[in-house]
């Protein structure tokens, strides 16, 4: 009897991971076509988003809370012909059972700026269903520059006219 608990226990383990959701994000693909780089904005030659730059995705049931998914990395450093694609991979949505509607929101971060969009996957692949491209389209996707905000700059600028004052008195 133990041994047939231990066996259904075992069986819905794997089901209940057969059911999981999952997809494929590139956004250089030409059979979908996918071909949506990441650029700083200003850059007209489309190579300025490179390895120093942090990819993080969340998903979730369509409306519903976004969780933690991963990360990705870049294909290429700044300035080469794979700057600004990401490395192509497979990621598996938990609690969302193949064939049903996702949100992905993909952030990037790094030195020359940041994005943050979100995306609907209307049928996730998984099983014997081969996972959809998350359909980032064809066009560039600009990062936002980074600006600092003006507290840290007026916080700077009495730091700077500490330092003047303390060296004018010495």
């Amino acid at each position: 009897m133990k041994k047939l608990i231990i066996a259904a226990a075992a069986l819905m383990v794997a089901v209940g991971a057969y059911g999981q959701g999952q997809f494929f994000f590139n956004n250089h693909d030409t059979t979908v076509p996918v071909t949506a780089r990441f650029v700083n904005s200003g850059d007209t030659t489309g190579s300025s988003v490179g390895t120093d730059y942090t990819i993080t995705l969340l998903a979730g049931p369509k409306g519903g809370t976004l969780a933690a998914l991963g990360t990705d990395t870049f294909r290429g450093a700044a300035g080469t012909a794979l700057a600004g694609y990401v490395t192509p991979t497979t990621f598996t949505i938990a609690n969302v059972a193949a064939g049903a509607s996702a949100d992905v929101q993909v952030k990037v971060a790094g030195p020359g700026g940041t994005f943050s969009q979100v995306w609907n996957i209307p049928s996730l692949g998984g099983g014997t269903v081969t996972p959809p491209t998350l359909n980032m389209g064809t066009s560039a996707l600009t990062l936002t520059a980074t600006v600092p905000e003006p507290a840290t700059l007026a916080l700077g600028a009495l730091g700077l006219g500490a330092l003047l004052v303390v060296r004018r008195r010495k």
